[in-house]
């Protein structure tokens, strides 16, 4: 009997993705027009909190960015292609297609998708969110093994409050996701009927 898939959307990570896409792409806007971008610059006035979070993160300050150091401009690119992939992946779960287009649409305009949709879906939201938790990762491993070097400088209420209280999402979101979307594949493959989205038929 062949398969049928389809994949309904969680709202928590649909809310996620409204929120965190708009505050990723101003992040990296930061990031590639800088030094306009930063405080004293022609165009910093939309990105005026960064000059609070450049004096606690200096990976986002001036003296990284006079040095040419590459990691926030290539960690920068990295989020832009995530984030490609996290509006693709609304695409699909608002396009319908596959699914019950006459259903009842969920957070902003998203779907019940099938077939190849469906799929596409559901190995897209897995492959980003896995990428989006990594390069967090790794960006929390640089301080931790760096020694703090860019954010040893700050008491602990500061690096609290400015640093994991605005990165930490980062990690605990994503991680949500992978295992909602790993979770749905096993289900999926392993033909155990209907899992947490997918149905198999």
């Amino acid at each position: 009997m062949a398969k049928a898939y389809t994949h309904n959307p969680s709202p928590l990570f649909i809310l996620w993705l409204g929120i965190s896409l708009p505050l990723v792409l101003w992040d990296f806007s930061y990031v590639m027009l800088r030094p306009h971008s930063m405080p004293g610059g022609k165009y910093h006035l939309p990105w005026k909190p960064y000059a609070i979070y450049c004096e606690v993160d200096l990976v986002y300050g001036f003296q990284h960015y006079h040095e040419g150091n590459g990691f926030n401009p290539a960690q920068s690119a990295m989020n832009f292609v995530e984030t490609m992939g996290y509006f693709y992946y609304l695409w699909l779960v608002r396009s319908g297609d596959g699914g019950d287009k006459s259903g009842e649409k969920g957070l902003f305009g998203v779907r019940k998708v099938g077939g190849s949709t469906a799929g596409k879906a559901v190995v897209v939201g897995l492959v980003c969110c896995t990428a989006t938790f990594w390069k967090t990762v790794i960006y929390w491993l640089i301080e931790i093994l760096g020694g703090y070097k860019n954010i040893g400088h700050n008491d602990f209420q500061t690096v609290f409050w400015f640093w994991i209280m605005t990165n930490g999402p980062w990690l605990v979101l994503p991680s949500y996701g992978i295992y909602k979307f790993g979770k749905e594949i096993v289900e999926a493959l392993s033909g155990g009927g209907e899992a947490n989205g997918v149905k198999v038929e």
